[in-house]
């Protein structure tokens, strides 16, 4: 009876404690940012964003990540750097125009003056919350997102301790066939960042291909003053097709993407 006790009690304190870990690593705030000035097209309403709140370590610095395809919503769990919620501040911040491929085949929402202009607002906002560095990262659309509002003759990377791509889309679709594009010649000065650009070796989809990441990586360096580093992932099912989105979206291998996304934060943290 003693020991029915015993083991009932064991697996009421492995219940609790899972259940605090489940807690605490899925805690976020939903901050509407106001956003009342013509720059930013107040009738939009108020930039919504939601906040992941890290451990309280303060040697770790926040990530701001931008969300891939039409980025209009907050919810980090189906991000590539979900298997880090809990660790560090994660900050998702909606793009209040749906991004998405025009007759150009440039997705011009990404680089809307207006919405650009609420995403610099939003890191001065959690700049000032937060009070330390800060990362600004993306995955396939939302890596230009990063490079508009990087752009221009100011320096806006300075706002940023570091820069996460993540599958970036580099490509659009103009006269029938995929051609390289990224809009990095809008960033009119020298960076001075550690940069991280990650892909998965397996993810074929012409518009995500790792030929075009390594075009991508070397245009950057022509803009970096520090390190660029361009890493191809390699874990997950093979199985998983180039078109169904699994390599892409990293759906079975987010424990390496944690891993490397952390390691090189940390390593390249003052």
């Amino acid at each position: 009876m003693q020991y029915k006790k015993v083991l009932q009690n064991f697996f009421i304190l492995i219940f609790l404690t899972l259940s605090s870990k489940t807690t605490f690593a899925q805690s976020y705030k939903n901050i509407d940012i106001p956003c009342d000035v013509k720059e930013c097209m107040p009738e939009w309403g108020p930039t919504n964003t939601r906040w992941y709140t890290g451990d309280g370590n303060k040697k770790r610095p926040a990530i701001i990540w931008y969300a891939g395809g039409a980025g209009t919503y907050v919810d980090a769990n189906y991000q590539p750097i979900s298997n880090l919620i809990g660790k560090f501040d994660i900050i998702m911040v909606k793009s209040p125009l749906p991004v998405k491929p025009g007759q150009d085949g440039i997705p011009s929402g990404a680089f809307d003056e207006k919405a650009t202009y609420r995403m610099r607002q939003s890191t001065e906002y959690y700049k000032k919350i937060l009070n330390k560095p800060i990362w600004l990262g993306g995955i396939s659309y939302g890596g230009l997102r990063m490079i508009s509002v990087l752009s221009g003759t100011e320096r806006q990377s300075d706002n940023y301790a570091g820069l996460i791509f993540s599958s970036i889309a580099h490509s659009v679709h103009k006269r029938g066939s995929a051609q390289y594009w990224t809009g990095i010649e809008g960033i009119k000065y020298e960076m001075n960042l550690p940069i991280l650009i990650f892909q998965h070796e397996r993810d074929q989809h012409e518009y995500t291909n790792p030929k075009g990441q390594k075009w991508f990586r070397d245009d950057v360096k022509k803009k970096n003053l520090n390190k660029t580093d361009l890493i191809f992932l390699t874990e997950g099912n093979p199985e998983i097709t180039a078109i169904d989105g699994g390599h892409h979206w990293f759906l079975s291998n987010k424990d390496e993407v944690a891993r490397i996304v952390e390691n090189f934060i940390m390593d390249n943290s003052k």
